[in-house]
């Protein structure tokens, strides 16, 4: 009899977490799971890459609030909740002043309002034989307290410490897993440290990729160079602040005022509020010439096999999925320290490693701008990496 599986998403948008997940349900054996993918809402541009094994749904009433935003949080909750019962802004309010304090503080206020809010969601109908939190924080919330599963898998693609957690709302949620999946050892490492009580539940699996499909996109026709023949260099990423990209941008025009012939391609979606941040730094930093905003794809393998070198300027990460498609395809590369860079890149020999700031992305490019020998020895490095094959089982 087959095993019952819910994963526990919230949209398939074009991101990491979600090209993750596509090619870990590539891996799943349909003939042992019967699997559900349980979604906030029903959309996003990688909806249709579903494998049509897999049963998809929604959360239904009140999902919504996997939504929400700075931008949107009060419209949203003034509709959802306000509306029906004025008197529940008086449960919000201790939250809701600490969120004036800023920083750590407003954070930590804004994950306890959001559970507030998920606590009047309802209890998801059906029994599992195991459950996966895949897309993080908030699915990892709503599986433990609205699901019913016999075995429950939080899975963090994230870096606990950045930004930072609430230790005393995470650690109880955390304790309620079965399991806890990193996607790098030096997370699991600092997971297990700081939280000893955890004990043997954590443990890395690398973020699925599928090297035969990436290369096999790679090789769909793309002429975003035009005529250019300098150097053409790379990042993919949702637009936010986290993925750092208003540091990249005046590294890269700096390099482009100094004579270098390079251009700047980003491909990502994002907030029109961070978008037009990223527009004004392009104008201020005269690099309207050199840095270009590609449109939203579903390949962009084929970018990527045309660039000449690919930049992760990441604020933090988990273990960016990015970063692992532009190893297969040989890539030299520059990324920022993020906490599991140096095992990304085996530490510094498949690639650059550099401070996360914009000083440190324009030293870290310029190195490999100016050393070919460097571009080559990287590519051929990348060419020898053994790809351990990952089994699924729970």
């Amino acid at each position: 009899m087959k095993k019952k599986m819910l994963i526990i998403g919230i949209i398939m948008n074009s991101a990491g977490t979600e090209r993750s997940f596509l090619s870990f349900a590539q891996r799943l054996d349909y003939e042992k799971y019967d699997v559900e993918l349980l979604l906030a809402s029903k959309e996003g541009a990688f909806l249709h890459l579903v494998p049509e094994e897999i049963k998809v749904s929604e959360m239904g009433e009140l999902s919504e609030i996997f939504k929400i935003n700075k931008n949107n949080s009060f419209s949203v909750i003034s509709k959802l909740f306000l509306r029906k019962n004025p008197f529940f802004a008086f449960k919000l309010l201790p939250d809701t002043i600490k969120m004036r304090k800023g920083g750590v503080e407003r954070a930590y206020a804004a994950n306890r309002i959001w559970l507030k809010l998920m606590d009047k969601m309802p209890v998801h109908t059906g029994e599992y034989d195991v459950a996966l939190a895949y897309w993080g924080d908030h699915t990892m919330f709503y599986m433990v307290d609205k699901v019913n599963a016999k075995k429950k898998i939080s899975w963090l693609h994230f870096d606990y410490d950045e930004p930072p957690r609430e230790d005393a709302v995470y650690l109880p949620y955390l304790k309620k897993c079965d399991k806890i999946i990193t996607v790098s050892k030096e997370i699991e490492h600092s997971l297990a440290a700081k939280f000893p009580e955890l004990g043997g539940k954590i443990e890395t699996i690398e973020n699925f990729v599928n090297e035969k499909e990436i290369i096999e996109k790679s090789q769909e026709e793309c002429d975003f160079r035009d005529d250019f023949d300098g150097i053409a260099i790379l990042s993919v990423g949702r637009l936010c602040e986290q993925k750092g990209f208003d540091l990249a941008i005046p590294a890269v025009a700096k390099l482009f005022r100094e004579g270098e012939n390079v251009r700047y391609y980003i491909i990502g979606e994002g907030s029109e509020e961070y978008k037009q941040k990223l527009l004004d730094i392009v104008r201020e930093s005269g690099a309207e010439n050199c840095v270009h905003f590609l449109p939203r794809t579903d390949n962009p393998y084929k970018f990527m096999a045309r660039c000449d070198v690919y930049l992760q300027p990441s604020r933090h990460e988990g273990k960016p999925i990015a970063v692992e498609e532009a190893k297969i395809l040989c890539l030299p590369m520059c990324v920022t320290n993020y906490k599991s860079a140096s095992e990304q890149l085996g530490a510094g020999n498949l690639g650059v490693i550099c401070e996360i700031s914009e000083e440190g992305i324009y030293n870290g490019v310029k190195t490999i701008l100016h050393d070919e020998d460097k571009r080559e020895g990287f590519k051929a490095a990348l060419g020898k990496v053994e790809k351990e094959e990952i089994t699924i089982e729970f």
